[in-house]
């Protein structure tokens, strides 16, 4: 019994390694802890925050305290759960990281398995994703897309599932909570909802009518968990996010800048960093590589369809509204992304962290075209061989880059986890202050991380336009510049780090030097580090 079983079970158990490898791969790429940046300081501070009892936010330099600004809730909501078995909110953020990243591996694969019957197919899902130059990074960072993306993932499996059988109401309603809560996580996951909505009104074998209402639904049970939040903020804050509207003008200008910026992203997906600059090929390459990628996943896809054209139905309906699913899910996120770039200010970064769950659904697509391809052309041994040589080779140089970013990340560390910054002789001077000085610095995400101590910002970082003449700060206008106020009257100290020269090069290009060397000459330093130094303003 138990042999005729186990080729059964075989896939699973293989499905089953990667997900663990992957959880190993994140163990070791984190050893210092996740990487910690300023917006994962937002989250977990105010997760211990809300467990010590002082609430859901943070608390400022004079001791008021602040709804969790701009994010949505529910990251520092977990954070403070998992903290509650008496993990530090560093490790609770870890391995949640690591249970999302193999979780996510695990559903691939074991959802493309399923649907497809391609035990090759549901493998190299679960291999890509787990071992993705572009996924590993996002994963060792201390950020809310792990626990998003593994929710809004998980919810679309279960719609996929749930258009096969639309009498299990519990399918129904967990794929509404589980993108509810996703959208919880994150503001860009409104594309999981929409999706699933979306799935439901066009694929779910119903009359139109019961579509619309099971589409309208779902919507709004996965609307219900935002929609508290947001009453609850605008209750207690009178606003929801930070950003304002764009003027017409700048979103002109947006629309043209964003397919570089997509462009840029989307070309490490296919090559590593270093090769950018000094890449083993003749550089113009790398300018029709992503235009290239684009055209060939069309052309194959294309090529698919055409063949299958009369045999959809010999393949798994599932198999084929996952297909559609993903696709759908990669169209409207982006759209969703390009609206929110092109109308808000300050904009949104177009980088690897915000396409991540693209990046997964395109992976997780390209093994499903990988598994009708192995199906069609399976008597064709020459193409069949070809692809699956293509296919390997592809995982094969995923996993040799992975590799390298593994090994810099148990080297050295990320973020505020690095031992750069763990190490830091001003962070350490920072910490020799006398309890009641007030900080105000370029840095306060990192203040706040390693000493515990909020901090005001040197609101120049923040400006959208460079200073019309250069002053030494305590000397520019403090109208509306608390921290610049209080230093010039001796109430504050001013801690400035060496990452002002990145912090201010776009606002000062080639000025740069001589805007940092005005903003301290004349200042009283009683700290100079390696990384840093401590000013006071001079007394009369």
């Amino acid at each position: 019994m138990k042999s005729s079983r186990l080729p059964a079970l075989l896939p699973y158990v293989m499905i089953l390694l990667l997900a663990l490898m992957s959880a190993a791969a994140l163990t070791l790429a984190t050893r210092w802890g996740p990487g910690v940046g300023g917006d994962a300081t937002i989250y977990m501070t105010s997760a211990q925050n809300l467990v010590n009892g002082r609430g859901l936010g943070l608390i400022d330099p004079q001791g008021n305290f602040r709804l969790l600004p701009y994010f949505p809730p529910f990251l520092s909501l977990v954070l403070s759960a998992i903290s509650l078995t008496g993990a530090d909110m560093l490790s609770a953020v870890r391995w949640l990281n690591i249970f999302c990243f193999a979780g996510l591996v695990y559903l691939a694969g074991d959802s493309t398995y399923r649907f497809s019957r391609s035990w090759l197919a549901g493998l190299l899902a679960s291999f890509v994703i787990a071992f993705s130059p572009v996924l590993i990074p996002v994963y060792s960072w201390a950020m809310s897309e792990p626990l998003s993306a593994f929710l809004g993932f998980s919810a679309l499996v279960l719609v996929v599932y749930y258009l096969q059988k639309p009498h299990k109401q519990p399918l129904f309603l967990s794929a509404a909570l589980l993108s509810g809560l996703s959208l919880l996580t994150r503001y860009a996951a409104l594309a999981f909802v929409l999706t699933g909505a979306a799935a439901i009104l066009f694929l779910l074998n119903r009359s139109w009518r019961e579509r619309f209402i099971k589409a309208v639904s779902f919507g709004l049970i996965a609307l219900i968990p935002m929609l508290i939040w947001i009453v609850y903020d605008v209750l207690n804050t009178t606003t929801v996010g930070s950003r304002s509207m764009e003027t017409l003008a700048d979103m002109i200008g947006r629309f043209y800048s964003f397919w570089p910026l997509l462009k840029e992203a989307l070309l490490f997906w296919l090559i590593p960093e270093s090769w950018f600059y000094q890449p083993l090929y003749p550089s113009s390459i790398n300018s029709i590589l992503v235009p290239a990628a684009i055209l060939i996943l069309a052309a194959w896809s294309a090529c698919l369809f055409w063949q299958m054209r009369r045999r959809w139905s010999e393949l798994d309906k599932r198999f084929l509204h996952l297909f559609i699913v993903l696709a759908g899910f990669i169209l409207l996120y982006l759209l969703i992304i390009f609206g929110v770039y092109l109308t808000t200010y300050p904009p949104i970064t177009i980088a690897n962290r915000m396409l991540s769950p693209i990046h997964t659904a395109i992976l997780w697509m390209i093994t499903l075209l990988g598994a009708i391809s192995f199906y069609v052309w399976k008597e064709k041994r020459l193409v069949y061989g070809t692809l699956v040589f293509v296919l390997i080779c592809f995982s094969l140089f995923y996993g040799w880059r992975s590799v390298r970013i593994v090994k810099d990340y148990y080297e050295s560390g990320l973020g505020y986890t690095s031992l750069a910054w763990q190490q830091s002789p001003t962070i350490a001077a920072v910490r020799d202050l006398p309890a009641d000085t007030l900080i105000v610095t370029n840095e306060t995400n990192a203040v706040l991380f390693l000493t515990g101590r909020s901090a005001y910002p040197l609101a120049e970082i923040y400006q959208d336009k460079p200073a019309e003449s250069f002053s030494r700060f305590g000397d520019g206008n403090t109208d509306k510049d608390d921290g610049q106020k209080l230093f010039k009257e001796g109430k504050a100290v001013f801690v400035l780090f060496d990452t002002i020269d990145d912090q201010i090069s776009g606002l000062y290009g080639e000025r740069t030097a001589e805007r940092i060397s005005a903003l301290v000459t004349g200042l009283n330093r009683s700290f100079r580090g390696e990384d840093g130094g401590i000013f006071y303003y001079p007394t009369p």
